[in-house]
């Protein structure tokens, strides 16, 4: 029953609802142009989801409400809205480069490179019993993605936009090193 309450608490609760954004958001997106509202409303969609990601994580450490289920529950529920804006631009073919779509590109790579380490985790905590966290890399990866997301989807600057396109891809392949480097650590205990 004890490890049932930790479960419930506020940080556990943020990411939850972190997660359940993705679908408004994508809807959001979807009317931009029939009304202008949207665009504010997705925003504050946005601006929630950043500041919940924040937050979950420094409630579950002050209230020492660190769980196993917490550290699953927080990238899942970043990889859940990233992955459903990054199906929405692939669908409305934002960011065609020469014919090649980066965001299907970027969308192949992340989901082969997450299925991965999800099955990696898995086996460890089965078999090692260790729930491995998220580290700054991947932190960093999501932070730049979803600038490079926000840049595209508002058509504010593409130049720059591309820039973070490049730093979110330098991210993922440097928050994936680490996550083995730190894998190859636990195995070795």
């Amino acid at each position: 029953m004890n490890r049932k309450k930790t479960i419930y608490n506020l940080a556990n609760f943020l990411s939850i609802s972190r997660m359940l954004m993705a679908g408004p958001l994508v809807y959001c997106f979807e009317n931009f142009s029939t009304n202008p509202y949207y665009i504010k409303l997705s925003i504050l969609i946005i601006i929630y989801i950043v500041i919940s990601d924040i937050l979950d994580g420094y409630f579950a450490r002050i209230s020492s409400c660190v769980t196993d289920f917490g550290k699953i529950i927080d990238p899942l529920a970043d990889k859940s809205c990233f992955l459903v804006v990054l199906i929405f631009l692939i669908d409305k073919d934002y960011m065609i480069f020469s014919s090649f779509n980066l965001f299907l590109f970027f969308y192949v790579m992340l989901f082969v490179r997450d299925m991965i380490l999800v099955t990696i985790s898995l086996f460890n905590i089965i078999n090692k019993n260790h729930v491995p966290q998220a580290n700054l890399a991947g932190k960093l990866f999501i932070f730049f993605s979803s600038i490079m997301i926000i840049l595209f989807i508002y058509e504010i600057n593409t130049t720059i936009a591309y820039v973070f396109y490049v730093l979110s891809m330098i991210m993922m392949i440097s928050s994936t090193i680490t996550y083995f480097s730190e894998l190859k650590k636990v195995r070795s205990l």
